[in-house]
């Protein structure tokens, strides 16, 4: 079995991004998701170049600072301030002009280009309204993979991916378990324990990927004044970090990988781990 660890929200901000880094240092993460709007943008992008073998995506449909492109081309997408006026109010997405969308989504990737040299290596579409329409075309005009994962819930695949089906990435389970205490709901987090999570839900004998995401993170000012979700980050940090994960991991003979590694067969992240003498690294029977 393959196992792909993301971690969102890569780029909240530089202290956040410090908790990102030590979780792939330290720990099991392969992919991050990056957003591309918000303070920890440019400093997200810098250190991860120091980490090739980690998948980069574009983790959008947040939307949760600036806009990338001039505020004045994009007017019903902002508020009076100029962030994004729907960071706390999501239906307010379904009055962007689709056009001024273009523009942002665009201008969102080649900040990406620019600065890491290439466009995101994927990313995910969330509904069906004038922001996620315009992405669509945007992930298309840059070849970006949008979707490619099966959605199982009680061993039922809830929808048939239209690209990379070869790859069988999936997502399983209660998300709540996993995704920790977020909004006003904070009655999860005594019970949150991601390192229980993954040994009790993931089966070690599928024959595809499973892809769970994260928030590893630390907290700063901003973060706790802007979010909801904040006690659940800087614990994924320790559990992506935690010796009894990994122990798992290689007692289960489980298949680290990025999410670029599933989707190409490429073996970049296994790669690394054999280089630098990790025990996580399994034979793959192939090499590059």
């Amino acid at each position: 079995m393959k196992l792909i660890v993301k971690a969102d929200d890569y780029g909240y901000t530089p202290t956040y991004n410090d908790g990102t880094i030590k979780a792939i240092e330290e720990g099991i993460v392969t992919t991050v998701d990056l957003m591309l709007d918000t303070p920890g943008v440019e400093d997200a992008i810098e250190r991860i170049k120091a980490y090739p073998w980690i998948s980069v995506g574009w983790h959008s449909g947040h939307y949760w600072g600036v806009p990338a492109a001039d505020p004045k081309l994009v007017p019903s997408m902002v508020n009076a301030e100029g962030r994004f006026k729907f960071r706390h109010d999501p239906k307010a997405k379904e009055t962007v002009d689709f056009h001024e969308a273009l523009i942002e989504l665009r201008a969102e990737v080649e900040r990406c280009i620019r600065l890491l040299g290439r466009a995101p290596d994927s990313t995910r579409l969330h509904g069906t309204g004038p922001l996620d329409e315009a992405k669509k075309i945007i992930c298309e005009e840059y070849g970006i993979p949008y979707d490619y994962i099966y959605n199982v819930r009680d061993g039922v695949a809830l929808n048939e991916p239209t690209q990379f089906q070869q790859a069988r990435i999936i997502t399983v389970g209660d998300r709540r378990k996993y995704i920790g205490c977020g909004k006003e709901d904070c009655s999860l987090f005594a019970d949150y324990n991601p390192v229980r999570w993954y040994k009790e839900t993931v089966n070690p004998a599928w024959e595809g990927a499973y892809i769970t995401a994260w928030h590893p993170g630390f907290l700063d000012d901003y973060i706790v004044q802007e979010s909801s979700f904040t006690a659940c980050r800087p614990r994924d940090v320790w559990a992506l970090c935690a010796p009894e994960l990994k122990a798992w991991i290689r007692d289960s003979k489980i298949e680290l990988v990025s999410l670029r590694d599933a989707l190409y067969d490429r073996h970049d992240y296994q790669n690394h781990l054999k280089v630098i003498g990790s025990d996580l690294a399994v034979q793959s029977g192939k090499e590059e």
